[in-house]
């Protein structure tokens, strides 16, 4: 039995991202190797860059994979729907199994009949795949039967059949366990494509016990964790490899506050010279976990702020003010480089709570560095449900892409402008601090934003901060003149 198990990259992201291999992938191989280690289960990836269905089918085939697992999220969908079609039309086809948050909501009249599509967490249903498909070789969608005990579905297999077997067990807290990541074992699943970084995505935990309800986190309603022993084998296994870098993919650092300072202490413990970059809850901050902090590698802390706007309905973000005022505003002060992330175009938001929100997180919570991003309505959320009820009191309209375009408290050339506001503050903001300018008030901030986007000849830059990347938006900054706005903020 051979399993190849797919990762999608973007290589002009290598700056930021240098690693080829997916942790969902990671993860998978490691459970299927544990679970089945007769097996030969290898890692795949492939470049967004000049993206080829076509190439990327045939490097497959000529492998002979039996199973091939492609990865469901709002980004790959479509290479990975071209990639599925290419493996079907193959004489030998392999079964094709696509898994990951889209498959939840997902069309999927228009791919091939035989792939078949899990929810949830897909370990155990992709081993379960796998072995069907050792015992039959023709074994693929058309052969799932209703009333399976598996959050599965195929073009045989009606979606709704499956949904009930994807609700996660509350009384299981303990993560699936395969090998552990980056030991030797764990080496032969890379085999023909390795991994040559010092930079990995980690996990301990998943879920989350707050309820955002904008937040795909959700979608497993509780944290559960991997072992802490298992988890000190893999921060031992990374240094030794030598990994320098991890952005902890947590939804917060450890799940939980104590955990969160136990993991902490195991890094700094077990391989100091690793810089993290993890999620923070600001409410998980005490002196202790401040502490901790100050002790630990930390390469940038991220905590969503989202919004301090109190006509955003209360569902959707609700922050301990008292808490984020005690904590938060001293940690940059402390050596702890912090990132406050806000969101663009939640519903009850507009151009003025926008600007309330940029100013309370750059006068008085004074992080490191603020990033702004555009809402997204994910499917099985409660924001998603708010979607194109336009006769309800709160409501959103999104693109093909899911991306709110008008909500009921701004139209679309509101938030257009919200989104350039929000893109050429912060990037602004990013853009001062790497010229050594920090604490600068915000109303510079604001007056310098007004007169980059009033000037006529910089019309450009509203396009490029309506992105709102950082580099970009830094590069802009820096034609448009970066000695005088460094001497005006100064």
């Amino acid at each position: 039995m051979r399993v190849a198990l797919v990762s999608f990259y973007d290589s002009q992201r290598f700056a930021e991202f240098p690693i080829t291999h997916a942790l969902s992938s990671m993860r998978l191989g490691a459970y299927l190797s544990r679970q089945h280690p007769e097996w030969e289960i290898r890692l795949r990836a492939f470049d967004e860059q000049g993206w080829s269905a076509e190439a990327a089918g045939a490097s497959l085939l000529t492998e002979g994979f039996d199973v091939v697992g492609v990865p469901a999220y709002i980004w790959t969908l479509e290479r990975t729907r071209q990639l599925t079609v290419e493996l079907s039309n193959a004489p030998q086809a392999p079964l094709v199994v696509c898994g990951g948050p889209e498959t939840r909501a997902m069309p999927y009249a228009d791919w091939p009949e035989g792939t078949v599509f899990a929810m949830g967490q897909g370990e155990e249903p992709l081993t379960w795949l796998c072995e069907q498909r050792a015992e039959d070789a023709g074994f693929d969608g058309l052969r799932l039967a209703n009333g399976l005990a598996q959050p599965l579905y195929s073009a045989r297999r009606e979606r709704r059949d499956a949904y009930r077997h994807a609700v996660p067990d509350r009384r299981d807290r303990r993560l699936p366990h395969g090998i552990e990541l980056f030991g030797p074992e764990f080496e032969e699943l890379l085999a023909g494509d390795p991994v040559e970084t010092d930079f990995t995505w980690y996990e301990t935990a998943r879920g989350c016990i707050y309820d955002c309800s904008f937040c795909g986190h959700n979608t497993l309603p509780f944290f559960a964790t991997f072992d802490t022993d298992f988890v000190r084998t893999e921060i031992s296994n990374m240094r030794a490899r030598g990994i320098r870098r991890i952005f902890l993919i947590d939804p917060i650092l450890g799940g939980k506050a104590a955990r969160g300072k136990e993991i902490l202490r195991m890094f700094r413990d077990l391989a100091p010279e690793i810089a993290i970059n993890a999620y923070m809850r600001p409410e998980f901050l005490d002196d202790e976990f401040v502490e901790v902090l100050v002790e630990s590698n930390i390469e940038e802390l991220l905590m969503g702020l989202q919004t301090t706007n109190p006509s955003v309905p209360k569902h959707v973000r609700g922050n301990h003010f008292g808490k984020i005022m005690k904590y938060v505003p001293h940690l940059t002060a402390r050596g702890i480089p912090w990132r406050a992330e806000l969101i663009v175009g939640l519903p009850g938001d507009d151009m003025a709570g926008l600007r309330e929100s940029l100013r309370f997180t750059v006068e008085e919570l004074r992080p490191w560095s603020v990033h702004s991003y555009h809402l997204t309505a994910i499917p099985e959320t409660k924001l998603f449900e708010l979607l194109d009820r336009t006769d309800d009191e709160i409501w959103i309209k999104a693109d093909d892409k899911l991306r709110v375009v008008s909500a009921s408290s701004y139209n679309e050339r509101e938030l257009r402008d919200m989104l350039i506001y929000a893109g050429a503050v912060t990037s602004l903001h990013a853009h001062l601090r790497e010229q050594g300018v920090f604490d600068v008030p915000f109303s510079e901030l604001d007056a310098q934003v007004g007169r980059i986007l009033s000037d006529p000849a910089a019309r450009s830059a509203r396009s490029t901060f309506l992105r709102m990347g950082q580099d970009a938006g830094r590069a802009a900054w820096a034609a448009y003149g970066a000695g005088a706005v460094t001497a005006a903020a100064g």
